[in-house]
């Protein structure tokens, strides 16, 4: 009989990784026994779900006040399956605010348990008093880009570049003619992809001088906004006032594709658009408190995790004040300036490489498999 292996996820993104990883551990090992809290992708190679990603799903210091007797319960009851499983590894996949809670409580409960933790937190742009924390209690990180496991130089964890599973993710949904019929855009007028974010604050932030931008604009281009999945088409048309954008719904990766430019929420998505090769400007506007806050804290040159990941400014970056529709649109002048797009093509390769070769999930269970009984 195999070794159980839990695996926790915390959210739609989380999902996706672990149902990659997953689909590449039973494809290895058929019989493993997998028991864990994920959503609709990995629910098919969960022998046991614990609970669904929404459950988890909580964003914003109120909600989590809110929902905590909620998650405390489900924390609960995950130490209490683990037990009763008697896990001999678990993969904790990004959610750092639980999991590494999580992997804590784990370590102390069941100290022989191997702890491995899929996406590197972001404590070298936050919190690097952190890094030790990590070092110690975790046994395997794997990480995304290429600058973390030096981070964890002289620590106990094994920290490992497993690569990007965006480099393989981020495609086109479809071919540019399909994309232009089925949205009935125009192919020969400029088009503008919007993407305030996928959170309701940010949305609220960010939207608003994106959606003065179009109205001031008018017809000199196309605008769309591709919604995700965790945003009501109502709110952001309430948010829109009437300007001319049309609200896509299943075309994330194809609306940024087939775009001349893109304005973007600071996030993976700049990434992801930095990939389709389309040039943006990254916008990043946060309550003046947080901001504050994040500027003591922070202390990377650039926001924007495309030019985190590409080591210097390729993409202009707008933060609080700047985010206005005026700036916008001198940003927007430059970025459909004929030869925008050829001139970052050897950028985005760089950025490319910095991110591995394809096989990020199939890498991470071959390890798992090989510290499994």
């Amino acid at each position: 009989m195999t070794a159980t292996l839990l695996v926790v996820a915390g959210e739609a993104s989380g999902d996706l990784h672990g149902s990659e990883i997953l689909k590449a551990l039973k494809a290895r090992r058929p019989d493993q026994r997998i028991v864990g809290i994920g959503g609709s992708l990995m629910t098919p190679f969960l022998d046991r779900k614990l609970a669904d990603v929404k459950d988890l799903g909580v964003v914003g210091f109120v909600e989590v006040l809110r929902h905590l007797p909620a998650l405390n319960r489900l924390f609960k009851d995950t130490l209490a399956a683990a037990a009763e499983e008697r896990v001999a590894a678990a993969l904790f996949i990004d959610y750092p605010g639980f999991n590494l809670r999580l992997a804590k409580a784990l370590r102390k409960a069941q100290p022989a348990v191997r702890l491995h933790q899929y996406v590197c937190p972001q404590v070298w742009a936050w919190k690097k008093g952190r890094i030790p924390e990590l070092g110690r209690i975790l046994d395997t990180l794997y990480c995304l880009f290429d600058f973390e496991p030096a981070l964890f130089k002289g620590l106990p964890v094994e920290a490992l570049w497993v690569g990007n599973p965006l480099v393989e993710a981020v495609r086109p949904e479809m071919d540019r003619e399909t994309f232009f019929r089925e949205t009935w855009l125009d192919p020969s007028k400029p088009l503008v992809a919007l993407l305030p974010g996928s959170r309701k604050g940010e949305v609220r932030r960010l939207l608003p001088p994106m959606a003065e931008l179009a109205r001031a604009w008018g017809g000199r281009c196309q605008w769309v906004l591709p919604l995700a999945s965790t945003l009501d088409e109502a709110f952001v048309a309430s948010l829109l006032g009437g300007a001319p954008v049309k609200l896509l719904h299943g075309y994330g990766y194809a609306a940024r594709a087939y775009a001349d430019a893109a304005l973007v929420a600071s996030g993976t998505a700049t990434l992801e658009t930095a990939l389709l090769g389309t040039p943006m400007a990254i916008v990043y506007r946060l309550s003046p408190l947080t901001y504050l806050a994040a500027r003591w804290l922070v202390k990377l040159p650039f926001f924007g995790l495309a030019n985190v990941v590409a080591g210097k400014g390729v993409y202009p970056e707008l933060v609080q004040g700047e985010v206005n529709a005026p700036r916008l649109a001198s940003e927007l002048e430059a970025l459909l300036a004929p030869g925008a797009r050829a001139a970052l093509e050897p950028e985005v390769a760089a950025i490319r490489a910095r991110l591995g070769a394809p096989g990020a999930a199939e890498r991470v269970a071959e390890h798992l498999l090989s510290h499994l009984p």
